[in-house]
């Protein structure tokens, strides 16, 4: 599933779906999947952007991660780390790249020194559900991603009402973290027919042991809240975040 970060066109009209009586809150992300060069290890990159990239004075606000993968198959794509980027919109996407293309070629450079880079794409994204608490610049966590697609006769339509069910499935298990739908978009694999993927978060491996437990159980006494959609088992990433947006 580190193909996971990569995949389709999402017509935007559909993207700004409504949750109760306030529209999801929106963001654009870019993913860059990358392999380590001969003698670099991830240490080295988390050393550098955590100095040379973190330094930067982006003109739009931009949060940065390096995840790595760590529940995963042997046909996932074998990529060693993942550069994930987000801003509030596509158009600060846009500018934060203008700007790095003409003011970051030597922090590029020593980018490419450590890594190389297989795929660069970007994303539609849009929360189901937020986190109790503010990211902590610099924090790790897990994020466990399922690739979806929707089931007959289910479509984007549906969200609003199902994500009303899973949220109280979370507020019962005690879940801190955040849920959020990833839309595949420019530079995505046009061969890849998933429609979309959910990302939950967890500060710990156990909160996520506790998520599948609960999952299980619901299965068993038939508890489990309505699935709209058809979903792979979850690959799991550690993410070390970098910078945080700063409001």
């Amino acid at each position: 599933m580190k193909r996971l970060l990569i995949t389709l066109v999402f017509v935007f009209n559909t993207f700004f779906v409504w949750s109760d009586d306030n529209p999801y809150t929106t963001y654009t992300g870019e993913v860059l999947q990358c392999n380590l060069n001969s003698g670099k290890d991830v240490e080295d990159v988390l050393k550098m952007v955590k100095k040379d990239w973190y330094a930067l004075d982006y003109p739009v606000q931009y949060e940065g991660w390096v995840t790595t993968p760590t529940l995963y198959s042997a046909n996932d794509g074998d990529y060693d780390l993942f550069w994930v980027g987000f801003t509030d919109n596509n158009s600060d996407m846009g500018a934060s790249l203008d700007w790095f293309n003409k003011n970051a070629t030597k922090v590029f450079a020593k980018w490419q020194n450590l890594v190389s880079c297989a795929s660069w794409s970007h994303w539609d994204i849009f929360e189901a559900r937020r986190p109790e608490s503010n990211l902590v610049e610099g924090s790790s966590s897990y994020w466990a991603f399922h690739s979806c697609n929707f089931k007959e006769g289910k479509s984007v339509s549906d969200l609003r009402e199902n994500d009303k069910q899973w949220n109280k499935f979370f507020d019962n298990l005690g879940h801190k973290g955040g849920v959020w739908r990833w839309w595949p978009g420019a530079g995505s694999d046009s061969g890849n027919s998933t429609e979309y993927y959910v990302n939950v978060s967890f500060s710990t491996m156990k909160e996520f042991g506790d998520y599948r437990d609960a999952r299980m159980q619901a299965m068993m006494n038939d508890s489990m809240p309505e699935q709209i959609a058809n979903c792979d088992a979850p690959r799991v990433y550690t993410a070390n975040n970098i910078k945080a947006f700063t409001n």
